[in-house]
Parts: structure tokens; sequence; C-alpha cells
């Protein structure tokens, strides 16, 4: 009778037990497909002023459906490329090797891309690149470890250094737009070229299409908040002619490009039938909006953003099954860089010529320590020096990276200079340690400049002269839905390290193994 009735009680029991485990089993469960959206420039301002403007598959879907990020932080003097690497990494640049779009090559004098690598081939381009610089995994890779291969991971976006980062070293494939051919181009360390991207080239390539296209508003222009009388009278029109040498990287920063992008992804979703593994996919997508241009453009772009932003999500809910969208949106920093003010507004402002600061520096080197190709070049604000000859020379290149700081630092234009041994040592910038993990030391040069608000650099090699600089901050904001998250905002100023962490944690997977700031506490 005794065991009759322990039977019972270990029937009940488990009876208990068992729905709880299953609940515990499904509450675990990975979504079908995940996606990663990054929009480089992207402004918290913009998206608060423009929100009656929206509709409600774009960004109000994700505003009021899950994790509002208020402002991420992404340390000091960071491009897209850069940020996009610490997004995907969870590392900062000193770990993840990747600190801008272009590196100076000290062997041949000439910026280059930190991805170039001679060793592979492109698809649809000349270009060689390869996400082998990356020196830590990333969330693709983490996905496709733990599936073994199973799960699937493709990146799209308009550049090279997104597609790569988003991709990773164990991705599928990256496809991205060639700025000069408008061919839609891979690497062929990828092996993967699916019929969505050959059929762009082949029968509806862009290059074709560019000649017909014309950007101008979307909407009444009465709709547009803070336009001045000008943009009333002229509205804007924006073509993309064959005689204009540009025009393929002025339609890379336009919405048009978003538009693209797009459709290439849902291509992508459709014909790879993401979602439909039995594992979890990846899904990345990169966009842009301009931070210069017409308050009008401005405001178009993101207008048209939202829009492109709805079709997606919606081609996404359809590829997932109801309910089991999962996506972290996230802003990038974009170059801090704008059109000059009319002088009639006396704001200050003036050019520093690059050729003009190494001429004098050359002399005054020469004069003190004799004959001598001292300097090697300069890429975006870093002077490289050549240290064999300051070694051949006997001189300590500490003190001769000081010397160089101190003649450049009483140049008109300059705020600030610092030497790589400074941001070594954690006493430069206003944030030592962040200046510090944001820095390549492979990268960067000797010694670093840092120009003042509403100058422009010249004569730098670019053939063109920079945007004025601006410190102005910018709330960039992020935004993660997934099943089982509810709306919440995360106030204040969050780490952009610990995107991927969080991300690793919803989808109950291994973070990449350069990821160090924990996640945020959803």
């Amino acid at each position: 009778m005794k065991i009759l009735t322990d039977l019972r009680l270990l029937f009940l029991t488990v009876s208990a037990i068992i729905p709880a485990l299953l609940h515990g089993a499904e509450a675990g469960k990975r979504p079908p497909l995940v996606t990663v959206i990054t929009v480089e420039g992207l402004s918290g301002e913009y998206l608060r002023l423009l929100e009656p403007l929206f509709g409600p598959g774009g960004f109000p879907r994700l505003a009021d459906n899950g994790v509002n990020v208020d402002r991420l932080d992404y340390g000091p003097g960071l491009d897209a490329a850069a940020a996009s690497a610490m997004l995907f990494t969870g590392a900062a640049p000193m770990v993840n090797g990747i600190p801008s779009a272009k590196i100076y090559d000290t062997t041949t004098k000439l910026p280059r891309s930190p991805l170039h690598d001679p060793s592979t081939i492109g698809n649809f381009t000349d270009e060689t690149f390869s996400p082998k610089a990356l020196k830590v995994s990333t969330l693709a890779d983490e996905l496709r470890i733990d599936t073994d291969g199973h799960g699937r991971a493709y990146a799209v976006a308009p550049y090279s250094h997104e597609a790569l980062a988003g991709a990773g070293h164990a991705g599928n494939g990256a496809y991205w737009i060639n700025d000069m051919t408008a061919n839609w181009a891979s690497s062929a360390y990828y092996k993967e070229m699916p019929l969505a991207i050959k059929n762009r080239n082949y029968s509806n390539s862009l290059a074709s299409r560019l000649d017909t296209m014309r950007w101008t508003p979307l909407l009444n222009l009465s709709l547009y908040p803070g336009l001045t009388m000008d943009e009333f009278i002229t509205p804007f029109k924006n073509t993309y002619p064959r005689k204009d040498m540009q025009r393929v990287r002025r339609f890379l920063t336009s919405p048009k490009a978003n538009t693209e992008v797009t459709d290439v992804a849902i291509d992508l979703v459709n014909e790879l039938q993401l979602g439909r593994s039995g594992h979890t996919d990846l899904l990345t997508v990169s966009y842009t909006v301009p931070s210069d241009g017409s308050r009008a453009e401005i405001i178009d772009s993101y207008v048209r953003l939202d829009r492109d932003l709805a079709r997606l999500l919606a081609a996404l809910d359809k590829a997932s099954g109801p309910g089991q969208t999962t996506v972290l949106l996230a802003g990038l920093p974009t170059v801090n860089g704008s059109s000059p003010d009319d002088k009639k507004w006396n704001i200050p402002s003036g050019l520093y010529s690059v050729k003009r600061a190494v001429s004098l520096l050359s002399i005054q080197l020469m004069a003190v320590h004799g004959n001598g190709d001292w300097i090697l070049g300069y890429h975006d604000r870093n002077f490289f020096l050549n240290r064999q000859l300051i070694k051949d020379r006997g001189l300590s290149l500490q003190d001769f990276r000081s010397e160089v700081a101190d003649f450049l630092g009483r140049m008109a234009g300059i705020s600030n200079v610092v030497t790589i041994d400074d941001i070594i040592a954690s006493r430069a910038g206003e944030n030592p340690a962040a200046l510090k993990r944001n820095t390549s030391l492979s990268h960067a040069g000797d010694v670093i400049i840092e120009v003042s608000p509403g100058w422009q650099i010249v004569d730098d090699g670019s053939g063109k002269a920079s945007g004025v600089q601006r410190h102005t901050a910018v709330d960039i904001p992020a935004f993660f839905i997934a099943p089982g998250l509810r709306q919440k905002n995360v106030p204040g100023t969050v780490d952009a390290r610990a995107l991927v962490t969080t991300l690793s944690r919803i989808l109950n997977l291994r973070a990449p193994n350069g990821a160090s700031v924990p996640s945020i506490s959803l």
C-alpha cells in the first residue's frame, strides 16, 4: 500500500515538473531568424522630431514594442567602419584591430582599407577584401560555431567594411555595392553568391538604373519641420547621370541606396528561405542617413528609411513566423564634418593645410637634426614619423614625438596635439581610457592632431577639403525587439560594446571572444 502511495506521489510530482521543464525549454528557444540593422548617422533627436511623419511599421514599431536605449557611447574618434567592428565583436579597436575605414600604409605611403587582403579575389569587383584583419570573433562566428554551421549568416550593406564585419570570419556571404561600378560585390573568401546578387548585376544592374533615378521629396515639404523659405521655393532634386564620375558615391549616401539594400535583403530572405532552416539564421543589414546636406534632404532620408524599415520588418515577420521577429537596430557614428557656413555669419573658421604643416615641420626638423625624410606621411589627423631614421641618428623616439607635437600645437587651427606615447600612458583626451582602447597601436601615427571647431583640413592627399569640424555630441539610439521582451526605456548612456553581449544573452549564445562589457539589464 505504501508503495502505491509513493508511486502516486512520484507521478504527481513528475506531472507537475514536466510542464515547467517544457515551458523553460520553450522560453529558452532561439528565434528562427535574428536580424541586426545598423544605421550610420542615426540621431535620436531626429527620430523624436519626425515621429509624426513615420508609419506604424518602422521606427515606431521598434520604439513601442521593445527595449529602447537612449544613447550609445562608442568612445572618441570612431567612424562607421570602426563602430561596425565594435558592434559585432563587442571589442574596441585596440582589441579588434579595425580603427577606421582607411589606414595609412607606411610602405606604399598610401591609405588603404584595413580589410584589404591581397591573398583573395573579389566577386563582381577587383577589390580584394576579407575579414582576416578582424582579430576577434563576431556574432556571426559564434552563431555558426554554436550550430555547427547549420545556422547561416549573411550581410547586406552599402559598404564593404559593414558587410564584412556583419558576416565575420565564418559567415556564408557578405554583399556590398562597389563604389565605382555600382555592382553588387563580394569576396571569394565567402563561398556563396546567391542568384539574387547575380541577377541584380546581370539583368537588373544598378548601373543601368542610376541614370533614371531621381531623389526628390517623398512628402509635401509643408510637413517637414524647420525648413527655410528657400527650401520651400526650390525643392531639392538629386540625379545620378552617367557623366558624373562620383555618382555612385553620391548614391551611396542617399536614401535611394537604403531602398536598394532593402530590396536585396528581402530577396535574400526569400531566396535562401532564411528563418526556415530549423536553426537560427542571422541577417545583418546596414543603412545610412546623412548628417550633412539641406535640412529637407536629411528629413526626407529619415522618412524614406522608415518606409524601407517597415518593408524589411514585414518580410522578417513572414520569414520568422508570427511573433518571432528578433531585431537589434543600432545607430553608428558618422564622419564629424559639415559644409562651411556662409561667411556673412562671421563664424570663426579657417583652413588647416597639411601640405604647409608638413613643409614647415620638415624645415624645422632638418634645421635641428640635419637633413633627412623625417616625416613618412600624413593620414586622417595622424602624422607618421620615420622611426628608422630617428633610431639611426641615435635620437629618442619619445622625445622626437614630443618635439613634433610641440611644433604642430603652435599652428593656427589646432586645438590639441597628442603623441601615441600620451595615449598609451592614458594621459590624453577627456576620457584617456576610452581614447586608448579606441586606438589600434599597429595602425596609429606618432603624433595626432585635433583641428579646432569651424576649421577644415585641406591638402591631405584626398584632393578635397574635409568637412567643417564639429565637436557636437549626438544621441545615437538602439532598439531591441524579441519574443518575451517588454517595452522598456534604458536611460542615460550605454557602452556600445554591450549591445552584442546583450543580443547574445537574448539568443542564449556565447558572446564573441573579445566582448568584455556586461550585457544591458533587460
